[in-house]
């Protein structure tokens, strides 16, 4: 078989929906994509899970690509934005942590009976949480895991672990909020 070019593959795949045209357009610039992540995360770990997550979302996103430019050129499009979206996602994150621990520290400065209650309403957040929530929490944010490691523990996608990392953070802000108010009352 003739070597085909980038548009016959792309359009192969969309007639055919054979995974053998996708899977040379992913031998083809795998690589390209991993240094293009790599450059953006500087991990190698983050950027392996970015090019998975890339190739996946291309198989929906094929269909966008009108051959009006490159293969190439709109490959590096689609890598660049969702590597910029990670990182921002990503940052989002760290700042709305720092943020609350930030806040959490400055309540402790304002007085000293607020410690004893703060770890007490900490210690009442954690005994509330399911054992899941509780274990994941600890693990990433006491442990110091990061998500792949995470991941290969509980044998799930990085995406599922950082699911379950948003909600068990969620839920535990939440009876944060509830807790405290209660003690106010």
């Amino acid at each position: 078989m003739r070597n085909l070019t980038d548009q016959e593959l792309v359009s192969l795949y969309l007639d055919t929906n054979n995974e053998w045209y996708f899977g040379q357009l992913y031998t083809r610039y795998r690589q390209l994509v991993y240094q293009k992540c790599l450059f953006f995360t500087g991990n190698s770990d983050d950027s392996e899970d970015y090019v998975q997550d890339i190739f996946v979302r291309l198989t929906m996103k094929l269909r966008g690509f009108k051959g009006d430019s490159k293969f190439t050129t709109w490959l590096h499009t689609v890598t660049a934005n969702y590597c910029i979206d990670q990182l921002r996602k990503k940052q989002q994150h760290q700042t709305l942590w720092r943020s609350y621990m930030r806040e959490q520290e400055s309540l402790d400065e304002q007085n000293s009976t607020f410690d004893e209650s703060y770890f007490h309403i900490f210690e009442r957040v954690l005994n509330q949480l399911p054992h899941h929530q509780r274990e994941l929490l600890l693990a990433k944010y006491e442990d110091g895991l990061q998500i792949n490691e995470l991941a290969s523990k509980q044998d799930l996608t990085s995406s599922a672990v950082k699911m379950r990392i948003k909600r068990a953070r969620d839920r535990a802000r939440n009876l944060y909020d509830r807790i405290r108010l209660e003690e106010e009352c």
